[in-house]
């Protein structure tokens, strides 16, 4: 990425200086770098390669939020993936911003007209969030725009302006096919700065060069390092170079929280990717019985009213 450009906010240069590395200080990978994590993670999967096959026939999709459930309450997860997603105001609210910042990696908007483009553009779209929008009431077109129009205002201040030089792209979908397609590795990272660098000579070496990054509307979560490692794994797998680094930016807060990516964080999220999807598999094809482990969540699950755990966490009055 390029140096700073003079005139920057407090916050702005903070998350400038987090997310920024100069090129001679950046890591660099042999060319048989990501094949050797592939063949490691395909090595892992393969007394899961039957069992993954005979789901559904078509393999086993394996997202972040597949990892985060099975590694939280394991009967709110399964419950969430058995009930139909509705859209809310809340749950629109992010979606809306991060088609905001899409728009404005291309050009500069003010914060009123990036919302109503970005609404606009998703109800163009024929899908189910597009028909909320287009559905919805005035009250909650207007609770959602002032939300958004707040938030976009809010990273503006608290993000640099980016540059045509770091080649920002946002809603970035990404995946990695393993054993053949018995497993499929898929992301969607909301914004990604940089790119990798090709240097040759006789290891083929590779500069890395690419930043991902999650922007948070909401609270912090115990899973989102984990959530963003699992994104540098995805990568890796699929571009065949490790992004440089990764980070959350909590858009309240006007603060990212960044990590250096290095072998032994993909090795990290490599284990836990195995063992995520090994848990996946039990649970769905019936082999036991989900574990309930109550927290936070229990406020917003759907199955709390029919689970003693949850109810009685939720009648903690110390909670």
């Amino acid at each position: 990425m390029a140096e700073t450009a003079p005139g920057l906010l407090p916050a702005q240069q903070a998350t400038l200086n987090a997310i920024r590395t100069p090129a001679e200080h950046r890591p660099t990978y042999p060319a048989g770098f990501a094949g050797e994590l592939r063949n490691d993670a395909e090595a892992a999967l393969t007394e899961f390669v039957d069992a993954a096959r005979g789901i559904d026939g078509r393999g086993l999709w394996v997202s972040k939020r597949d990892l985060a459930g099975v590694f939280g309450c394991e009967a709110r997860h399964l419950a969430d993936a058995g009930t139909p997603f509705a859209w809310t105001v809340p749950t629109a609210r992010g979606t809306v911003l991060h088609k905001a910042v899409e728009l404005s990696t291309h050009r500069r908007f003010e914060p009123e007209d990036a919302v109503d483009a970005a609404l606009e553009r998703l109800v163009a779209d024929d899908d189910n969030l597009g028909s909320f929008l287009a559905q919805a009431s005035d009250g909650e077109r207007a609770d959602l725009t002032a939300n958004c129009v707040a938030l976009f205002a809010r990273f503006g201040e608290t993000f640099p302006p980016m540059q045509r030089a770091w080649r920002p792209a946002a809603e970035v979908r990404a995946r990695a096919r393993l054993c053949g397609g018995a497993f499929v590795l898929n992301g969607k990272y909301d914004l990604t700065l940089g790119s990798p660098a090709p240097l040759g000579g006789p290891e083929g070496l590779q500069r890395a060069g690419k930043v991902i990054i999650d922007l948070k509307t909401g609270s912090r979560t115990p899973t989102d390092p984990e959530d963003l490692r699992f994104y540098a794994l995805v990568e890796t797998l699929s571009v065949g170079v490790p992004p440089l680094g990764i980070g959350s930016f909590y858009v309240a807060e006007g603060r990212i929280e960044h990590e250096a990516v290095t072998a032994e964080v993909l090795d990290s999220a490599l284990r836990r990717t195995v063992d995520g999807i090994g848990r996946l598999i039990t649970l769905r094809t019936g082999r036991r019985e989900p574990q309930r482990v109550p927290g936070p969540p229990c406020r917003w699950c759907p199955i709390s009213a029919d689970c003693e755990p949850g109810q009685a966490w939720l009648s903690d009055p110390d909670d």
